[in-house]
């Protein structure tokens, strides 16, 4: 890459656009490279810092609603930014950009188009926003569909659940990131059983048809108990309302706590999983990423322009995990 805008580009981007606009490229990879902001591989002296825009600039939203995407024809918008806890392994965690930034309700419902049908409200903790029932009521009974990107267990209760359910959602999906409670407060997730069977119990009330459950293993310090404690807690759930697990490696990001943290080795990951299967059998669905893929995406996240290097040569020899292997394989 020549450059990298880092962080929030609501006003670095024109000034990226009019400086490359009005120079060669030389000139503008020399001029970018004194930006804060923007990282310039072998201009910019270590990382700078990253871009943060006014409040005055949010909410963040779509300008173009369409079909042919993702989330088809949803118009998505942040309610807010940023997010104000502290679990360990995050990228967005408080101390990113001063923490969550709020946007008040009545701003959010005033931009939602008039053609729009589907409201997608994105965000890193869009649940954690004080108001964000009045955001979603204002959604729903506007005859509108409702999406949410982030829902945390202890924020769900049977106002913002049935206010979901009249908004379309069918499934109840949220985070647990931690095979037993010990784990969770090791990281500092926050969330405890209590609020994950509320929300079991939530889904069997207003006849969702299933609870999802986002789950890492491989945590540090985590061990066969904690696996064997997710068993036990995926089977009592499973009794209150049908259970999904979307399982994935845990993957050590840069700039948090858990930065350098070794990866579990992909046999011992496959191993777990593999006993999470058999605890379970066929009472919860178990839907795993790829221990080996989560393995590349771990030397990417703690790698460096190497990496960036083996990734053009993985991608040349066909961009299968062989080929991702043996150019990883000299960035040791």
């Amino acid at each position: 890459m020549d450059v990298v805008i880092l962080g929030e580009a609501e006003e670095l981007i024109h000034t990226f656009l009019d400086a490359a606009a009005s120079s060669d490229r030389d000139e503008l990879l020399s001029r970018l490279s004194c930006l804060s902001g923007c990282f310039v591989p072998g201009r910019t002296p270590g990382l700078p810092p990253i871009a943060k825009a006014g409040d005055e600039k949010l909410p963040a939203r779509s300008q173009i609603i369409t079909r042919n995407t993702v989330l088809s024809s949803m118009f998505l918008i942040e309610p807010e930014r940023g997010c104000s806890r502290g679990c360990t392994y995050c990228v967005m965690r408080r101390t990113t950009n001063g923490g969550m930034r709020l946007v008040p309700p009545e701003s959010i419902l005033a931009l939602v188009p008039a053609h729009a049908r589907r409201v997608g409200l994105v965000g890193a903790a869009v649940t954690d926003h004080p108001r964000i029932a009045e955001v979603v009521r204002g959604v729903v009974e506007s005859g509108r569909e409702v999406g949410i990107s982030s829902l945390r267990a202890d924020r769900l209760d049977e106002e913002l659940v049935e206010l979901l359910c009249r908004g379309g959602y069918r499934t109840l999906t949220t985070a647990a990131d931690g095979t037993s409670q010990r784990v969770r407060d090791t990281v500092r997730r926050g969330t405890r059983e209590r609020h994950l069977i509320r929300a079991a119990e939530l889904v069997r009330k207003y006849g969702m048809e299933r609870l999802k459950l986002y789950e890492m293993i491989g945590l540090p310090g985590e061990t066969g108990e904690d696996v064997a404690e997710l068993v036990r807690f995926s089977l009592e759930l499973a009794r209150i309302a049908p259970l999904s697990l979307a399982i994935s490696p845990f993957v050590a990001k840069r700039n948090t706590p858990l930065d350098r943290a070794a990866f579990e080795p992909v046999a011992s990951l496959e191993k777990k999983l593999a006993g999470l299967r058999a605890g379970v059998k066929d009472k919860v669905e178990i839907r795993p990423v790829s221990a080996r893929w989560a393995w590349v995406e771990y030397r990417l996240s703690q790698g460096g322009e190497a990496e960036g290097l083996a990734a053009l040569a993985a991608w040349r020899a066909g961009g299968s995990f062989g080929a991702w292997k043996k150019a990883l394989a000299g960035n040791r």
